[in-house]
């Protein structure tokens, strides 16, 4: 399958190759087309979108050789190429073909949405945009919010849906997480009207707390966003994203302060200076924050399950594995359990490429957040 999906890479190269010549010289006008997109739509029978994307793909990488090769080779495939090259530049290209070569299609689509940021006036279409949905055909809801509302309401409904003490899969009273999360929304809507604030809410967006189950929202600015603003009303340059969901304009980092917990972190380049009790067992708070950005949800190739997740020492703590970013590692319940019970080994750096090796010896690779320290050069 994997042979087989390499060649499917060489023949897109070779596709792609086809489709800028077609463009630039229009011949696609000579069937009656108006665009190179509708030329493919109608004699290759692929959907508009996917038609777009091929286009734009095809005149970017014509000056990106190094991502062009890698997916002439194998090495990449489409899936992988289009967001990346969508954001890559000449003086980028060599590194981001080194670096996607272990990215999923999630972490090259996390690239571009970080590259592309958030503009203040993204932020407020978006607010514009909120609203509830009730049908009362099938007792269903359909919300449309702000990144920070709602990653209010998820962090409220997973830590009330969250149970240590909860049974096995194979009891007979077991509640599969999607519906303890439905029967936490009710219960944060009973508590608040129990409380006597009826429908007016307890507090805005970041410092919200309903019931017993404060919400915790993590957002990750740099300080210069916070520096004076100049005499045009603008601040100095900067990005921000809320932990998982992506990046947000300057305007709501600044109203997010307003009522939020502050935490300044001074990094070294490989975070050195979070790893100062490497004896201690348990992770401190900013390494878990840390740990928690770098690694975007469960490692296990394939997984990125985010919901429930332990921190797991590579090496073991037991066995003198330290407690440093580059030893610990983010994984779902059902993927901690492997390393533990089932077979599976780790080993690499967990700050750069990890190798995961079954028990019948087979091995896959799992790399950190591409926009993890923004160590790679993304802005247009």
């Amino acid at each position: 399958m994997v042979a087989h999906q390499q060649a499917i890479s060489v023949h897109h190269h070779a596709m792609l190759e086809e489709i800028a010549e077609f463009s630039r010289s229009e011949a696609f006008r000579g069937d009656g087309a108006l665009s190179m997109a509708a030329w493919l739509t109608e004699h290759c029978r692929v959907g508009a979108a996917q038609a777009r994307s091929l286009v734009a793909t095809a005149e970017k990488i014509a000056e990106l050789p190094r991502l062009s090769d890698a997916l002439s080779a194998g090495r990449l495939t489409l899936d992988v190429l289009a967001p990346v090259a969508a954001v890559a530049t000449p003086e980028t290209d060599g590194e981001l073909a080194e670096a996607s070569a272990h990215w999923t299609v999630r972490q090259a689509k996390e690239l571009a949405r970080e590259a592309r940021g958030a503009t203040d006036a993204q932020a407020a279409r978006a607010f514009i945009a909120r609203s509830v949905r009730f049908d009362d055909t099938r007792c269903s809801l359909w919300v449309q919010l702000t990144k920070d509302a709602y990653a209010v309401v998820k962090s409220t409904l997973v830590a009330r849906a969250t149970r240590h003490d909860h049974p096995s899969s194979s009891d007979p009273d077991y509640e599969p997480f999607e519906r303890r999360l439905a029967d936490a929304l009710v219960e944060v809507c009973a508590a608040q009207g129990r409380s006597g604030h009826g429908g007016k809410g307890g507090g805005g967006a970041g410092g919200a707390v309903f019931g017993e189950a404060p919400a915790t929202v993590i957002v990750h600015a740099d300080l210069s966003l916070f520096a004076e603003r100049g005499p045009d009303g603008e601040g100095s340059e900067g990005s921000a994203s809320i932990e998982g969901l992506g990046p947000i304009s300057a305007a709501i980092v600044r109203r997010l302060s307003c009522d939020a917990k502050h935490t300044i972190s001074l990094e070294a380049p490989d975070g050195t200076i979070l790893d100062q009790f490497p004896w201690r067992r348990s992770p401190t708070t900013a390494q878990r924050i840390e740990i928690a950005r770098r690694d975007s949800g469960c490692r296990f190739p394939g997984c990125g399950h985010n919901l429930i997740t332990n921190v797991h020492h590579m090496r073991h703590w037991i066995k003198g594995g330290p407690t440093v970013l580059s030893n610990l590692i983010t994984l779902c319940a059902a993927h901690h359990s492997r390393m533990h019970e089932l077979g599976w080994k780790l080993s690499g750096d967990a700050n750069e490429v990890v190798t995961f090796t079954s028990p019948h010896g087979r091995h896959s690779t799992s790399s950190p957040s591409p926009v993890w320290r923004r160590s790679l050069p993304m802005r247009k």
